[in-house]
């Protein structure tokens, strides 16, 4: 089935938050849920109050439908349910699809302008490149050599454009390739080195992880299973390739912290939290603190980096204009004196 949007994710889990909170039963809710929204939302509605109402649990349900839903949504309605706070569940994927998508919204309203101007610059030159090869041509005078190729008006005018579309598909495939971890682990690690974006980062995913460890805690749940459930929530590749190695460590019967301390990829304060709350025999509820703190300082980090995103590819279209413009003034001004000045 097709993936839900995250802007309808936020959505459907703020209703079923408030008529789970009403006191409406789970089936009805869903059931609810087939009266509105697109065709295939509703289809995959359908299907999931099908399944709840044969008696599946929502978590299984929602893993019989494949990729409909994000990990991170099986992860946190596994712990909810096992954990006896389904409702807690809603609201915090309800709290973070809607911050996920507002996030965006601001990041893309920002950048509009400046990536608008980029493309348009970008466009300008393609046909500064074919108007002024036609125009020196019909005048008499040799066509402008952009690429010293030896190629024609129209073929200078086709390279640039397939160096462009190559190097902004390439731009496009490394992004959604560091998302859908088609590169491994590689992109986490270098934006782990990136000041405040790889704070960032990792403050999100540590949030899910430590709030999903928080309810798998309070459910009882062992070691092993609540650790592969939490790195699972962290939807970061960086987190979830370590499963293994936290689940042999836990085998071992070593503590979680030793556990978690065994991948070397966890904060050292992050460890300690883990550790105190171990000794204390609180860890749910430390960590359930931490995560409300991980989540707050990663929405200001957020809200610092849209700005300097913004001003970033406003410099960046200033720089590839000035760039522009200087190669032309090279090329029709400065090349074509000397070419005249050789008659």
């Amino acid at each position: 089935m097709p993936r839900i949007s995250k802007k309808v994710l936020a959505k459907l889990f703020y209703r079923l938050e408030k008529s789970y909170a009403a006191g409406i039963d789970l089936h009805t809710a869903l059931r609810r849920e087939t009266e509105q929204g697109s065709a295939d939302f509703r289809v995959t509605m359908q299907s999931l109050a099908d399944r709840v109402g044969r008696g599946d649990s929502l978590s299984e349900s929602i893993a019989a439908l494949g990729d409909a839903f994000p990990p991170l949504v099986r992860a946190v309605i596994t712990a909810g349910e096992r954990g006896g706070r389904l409702e807690e569940s809603f609201s915090r994927l309800s709290q973070h699809y809607t911050n996920l998508v507002q996030f965006q919204r601001n990041l893309l309203a920002r950048m509009a302008w400046p990536l608008f101007e980029l493309f348009m610059a970008i466009g300008v030159v393609g046909l500064m490149i074919l108007i002024l090869g036609y125009v020196l041509e019909s005048a008499g005078f040799p066509a402008i050599d952009w690429f010293g190729l030896k190629l024609s008006v129209f073929g200078n005018f086709v390279l640039y454009w397939v160096i462009m579309l190559g190097l902004l598909s390439l731009v496009g495939v490394l992004i959604v390739g560091s998302i859908w971890g088609w590169f491994g682990e590689w992109p986490m690690r270098i934006a782990r080195r990136i000041p405040l974006l790889g704070k960032t980062i990792e403050c999100l995913a540590l949030s899910r992880f430590a709030w999903t460890l928080s309810v798998a805690e309070n459910a009882g749940m062992r070691p092993q299973d609540s650790t592969e459930l939490a790195l699972d929530a962290t939807q970061n590749f960086y987190f979830t390739n370590q499963v293994e190695t936290v689940r042999q460590s836990l085998d071992e019967r070593k503590s979680i912290h030793d556990s978690l301390a065994a991948t070397k990829i966890f904060p050292k304060d992050f460890l300690m939290y883990v550790s105190n709350g171990e000794l204390a025999g609180e860890l749910a509820e430390t960590m359930d603190r931490v995560s409300k703190d991980l989540q707050e300082q990663a929405e200001h980090n957020l809200k610092t980096i849209t700005t300097i995103g913004f001003v970033a590819t406003f410099l960046f279209t200033a720089v590839v204009i000035g760039a522009a413009v200087i190669i032309l003034f090279q090329k029709v001004y400065i090349e074509q004196i000397q070419n005249l000045s050789k008659f």
